[in-house]
C-alpha cells in the first residue's frame, strides 16, 4: 500500500510551478501554421482534381511561411563553421522541410464549382533544427526532395498551360485530348502528394501504412522512380527482401543511371544472403558515381562476409578517403585488419565508436585489451 505523505503548502505551490513551467515549455516548443485556399474549378476540373490542386496550393504556402519563420527566427544558427547556413540552403528551405512535416487537412467544400480547403502543418522547432541539420548534410535526400519539387513545379506549368489552351480550344476531339493530358498532371500531383505522406509515415516507422501510400502513388503515376525506391526501403524495413528487390529493379527499369536504387538494391540482397549479386550492385553504384563513399562501404562489407579481406581493406580505404566520418568504413576495416593480421584494428574501432557506432565499441571490449 502507498505511503501518503501531507507536503507543506510552500512544497505544493513550488511543484504547481514547476508543473506549469514544464508544460509552458513543451507548448512553446510547438508551432502551427494554418491556412486556407479557394480554387475556382475549370471545365475539366472534378473534386479529386480540385483537392489535388488545393492540396499541392497548401503545402507550398505553408512551408514557405514556415521556411520565412525558421529564417526570421534564428533557427538556422550554429549549425556550421562561420554559424549560419548557406544562402543556398537558406532559399531551399521549403523544399527540405516539405519532407519532414505533414500536413492536415482541418475542412474542404466542394459545390460543384469552387473548392475550398483549410489545412496546417505543426513542428516541434527544437526537432526541427536538427532535423534541417540531418537532412541538408544527405546529398542523396537533398537530391530526392529537389526533384519532387521539380516534378510539382513542372506538373504546375503544363496544368495552367493545358487549362489556357482548354478555354481556347472550340473544337471538341482537340479539347478532349488536352482534357486527358490535363487530368494526366493532376495524377502526377496527387502521386507526389500521395509519396510526401507515404514519407511521413515511414519516418514515423508505420511501415505497412507507408507501403499502402507509395503503392497508391505508384498506380497514379505507374512511372514514378521514387515511389518504387521508397516502397522498396519500406519493404525492406519489413524483412520483405524479395519484395523490396523487385521496386528497386523497377526503379531501375525506368532509369538506369539511379545510382542510389544500386546502392540499395544490392543492400537488399546483401540482408538476403545473396552476396555475389550485392556485389555486382554496389559495384555498379560505384561505376555511376566514383566517388559515392557508402557503395564502397557497402562492398566493403560485402568483401567481409566472402572472406575477400585484401578486397574489403581497398574498399573501405577509399571510402574512408571520400568520408572521413563514416563510422562503418573504420569498423569495417577494423575487421579486415585484424583478419589480415594488420595493425590498426583497435585505432579504426575506436574512431568507429567516436562517431557514434556502438557495435565498435563492444568489439574494442573483447579484443582491444
Amino acid at each position: 500500500m502507498p505511503i501518503l505523505v501531507a507536503l507543506p503548502k510552500k512544497t505544493k505551490n513550488l511543484l504547481l510551478f514547476y508543473t506549469l513551467l514544464i508544460g509552458f515549455h513543451l507548448h512553446a516548443q510547438e508551432k502551427t501554421f494554418v491556412r486556407e485556399y479557394t480554387y475556382q474549378a475549370s471545365e475539366a476540373d472534378s473534386k479529386v482534381s480540385c483537392r489535388a490542386i488545393a492540396t499541392n496550393q497548401l503545402r507550398t504556402d505553408l512551408l514557405n511561411e514556415l521556411g520565412v519563420y525558421v529564417e526570421s527566427n534564428d533557427l538556422l544558427t550554429s549549425h556550421d563553421e562561420k554559424g549560419k547556413f548557406s544562402q543556398d540552403f537558406k532559399e531551399n528551405i521549403s523544399t527540405i522541410t516539405a519532407g519532414i512535416t505533414q500536413l492536415n487537412v482541418l475542412g474542404e467544400k466542394w459545390d460543384g464549382q469552387t473548392f475550398w480547403m483549410k489545412a496546417s502543418i505543426k513542428v516541434d522547432t527544437t526537432s526541427l533544427k536538427e532535423s534541417l541539420k540531418r537532412i541538408s548534410e544527405d546529398h542523396q535526400k537533398m537530391r530526392e526532395l529537389e526533384e519532387l519539387k521539380q516534378r510539382l513545379t513542372s506538373a504546375n506549368q503544363k496544368l495552367a498551360d493545358l487549362g489556357r489552351q482548354l478555354q481556347q480550344q472550340k473544337e471538341e476531339n482537340t479539347k478532349a485530348a488536352i482534357a486527358e493530358k490535363y487530368h494526366t498532371q493532376i495524377n502526377t500531383i496527387s502521386a507526389t502528394n500521395s509519396l510526401y505522406n507515404a514519407k511521413i509515415k515511414y519516418d514515423a516507422k508505420e511501415y505497412a501504412g507507408a507501403i499502402t501510400d507509395f503503392t497508391k502513388a505508384i498506380q497514379l503515376d505507374p512511372k514514378f522512380v521514387l515511389a518504387f525506391a521508397y516502397r522498396g526501403h519500406a519493404q525492406e524495413k519489413m524483412e520483405n527482401y524479395a519484395a523490396a528487390i523487385a521496386d528497386f529493379t523497377q526503379a531501375l527499369e525506368l532509369n538506369p543511371s539511379l545510382d542510389a536504387a544500386y546502392l540499395d538494391r544490392g543492400t537488399a540482397r546483401f540482408l538476403s544472403h545473396d552476396y555475389p549479386q550485392a556485389l555486382l550492385d554496389f559495384s555498379q553504384a560505384i561505376r555511376i558515381s566514383p566517388a559515392y563513399a557508402q557503395a564502397y562501404s557497402s562492398r566493403g562489407q560485402t568483401y567481409l562476409k566472402l572472406k575477400n579481406y585484401a578486397a574489403a581493406l581497398t574498399d573501405f580505404d577509399k571510402a574512408i578517403q571520400l568520408d572521413p566520418a563514416h563510422a562503418l568504413a573504420y569498423f569495417g576495416r577494423g575487421i579486415a585488419r585484424q583478419a589480415t593480421g594488420k595493425k590498426g584494428a583497435c585505432a579504426d574501432w575506436s574512431r568507429s565508436a567516436q562517431l557514434g557506432n556502438l557495435e565498435a565499441a563492444d568489439f574494442m571490449k573483447v579484443h582491444c585489451r
